[in-house]
């Protein structure tokens, strides 16, 4: 059974975004080995192998969909930027 780690929340609003090391990896304890992202907002684009998505290239990611990274890698790649004008949401929960 999993714990919960942590909680952030980033507005994706311009330019490349990515998730918090300080958040999903802290210096005292352990990391994050899972982590569910649910998005609000206008439409974003992501990509989870460390290359930076653009507004037409990456993953749609639609208000309302959710994405789960398995693993401290995918976490650490997780990339996203908007897509078109309005902003979107990212609300991600930690596990270890």
């Amino acid at each position: 059974m999993s714990k919960v780690l942590a909680h952030e929340e980033i507005v994706v609003d311009g330019g490349v975004k990515q998730l918090t090391p300080a958040v999903y990896n802290p210096p005292d304890g352990a990391s994050a080995v899972y982590a569910i992202i649910h998005a609000e907002g206008g439409n974003m684009r992501y990509f989870v192998d460390g290359n930076d998505p653009s507004p037409s290239s990456g993953a749609l990611l639609e208000d309302g969909d959710i994405v789960e990274l398995p693993s401290i890698y995918h976490i650490g790649d997780f990339r996203v930027i908007k897509a078109d004008t309005d902003p979107g949401k990212l609300t991600v929960t930690y596990e270890i």
